[in-house]
Order: C-alpha cells, then sequence, then structure tokens
C-alpha cells in the first residue's frame, strides 16, 4: 500500500513540475519568436489556391474562403488565386488575385480570433495585432479590409 501511494504521489509530483515548467517554456519561446520574426522577416500569410466548379473551403493563415458550387461561370473555372493576408496601418487585409468583378454565388470568408504579428506594409515592420472573429461575404474579389486592432 505504501508502494503504491508512494509511486501515486511522484506521478502527480512529476505532472505537476513538468506541466509548469513547459507552459513556460513556451511562453519563452513566442517572446523570443516575436522579438526574432519582428527583426528578420515579414509575418505575411500567402497561398495559392485553385477553384474549380465544386466550389471549395481554403484557409490562408488565421482565415477560410469559402466558395459555393458554380460560383463563377463554367468558362472561367478552374481559376487560380494568389492570397495575401497582411496589416496596412493597423487594418486587416486580404487580398486577392487575379479580381474577379463579379460572382454568381457570393463568397464567404470567416476571419479567426488571432492574436500575434501581422506584417504592416505602411509601416515596413510587424506589428501585434488582435483581430476578433468575424465573417461577410462579397461579390467580386480584389482587396478586403477585415479588422482593425
Amino acid at each position: 500500500m505504501r508502494k503504491r501511494v508512494l509511486l501515486l504521489a511522484l506521478v502527480f509530483a512529476l505532472l505537476f513540475t513538468s506541466s509548469h515548467v513547459v507552459a513556460a517554456e513556451k511562453s519563452k519561446a513566442v517572446v523570443t519568436n516575436q522579438s526574432v520574426v519582428a527583426a528578420e522577416e515579414p509575418v505575411i500569410y500567402k497561398d495559392t489556391i485553385t477553384v474549380t466548379q465544386d466550389g471549395g473551403r481554403y484557409q490562408i493563415g488565421f482565415i477560410e474562403v469559402e466558395f459555393k458550387k458554380d460560383c463563377l461561370e463554367a468558362d472561367k473555372l478552374p481559376v487560380t488565386f494568389e492570397v495575401k493576408i497582411y496589416a496596412e496601418n493597423g487594418k486587416g487585409y486580404i487580398e486577392f488575385s487575379p479580381d474577379i468583378p463579379h460572382f454568381i454565388k457570393k463568397v464567404h470568408i470567416r476571419v479567426d480570433d488571432y492574436k500575434g504579428l501581422l506584417y504592416d506594409v505602411a509601416k515596413g515592420e510587424n506589428i501585434y495585432v488582435n483581430y476578433k472573429h468575424k465573417h461577410f461575404t462579397v461579390e467580386h474579389f480584389s482587396r478586403f479590409c477585415f479588422a482593425r486592432y
């Protein structure tokens, strides 16, 4: 019985001490990464997506873009988009290239909560942003402001 109690106490001690150390290491890593990233590379989310007549959902960074089936005329499909997410003067933007003047069915854009670094093209540096969950629909593609910090 004493061996079981001792073993159980040892297991709890190891679990509680290791979880505290892991949490501390993660927070240090985030701070370290932010300073390294802020000094070196811009945090811009980029992706290339190809939309077919079946539509689909595409995750670009912390944003999901959903295309309904037959959202464009059949002769314009499949179409490939370059998608970029960045900040400008603190406002969050998602930009699509090429521009599409009109969709048959609206495209749904969902922004997840995001706290972290994002490159501000106006300031020329990474900035800390805190964007809240939001969603909206668009009838065409170009550049959309989705949030302010």
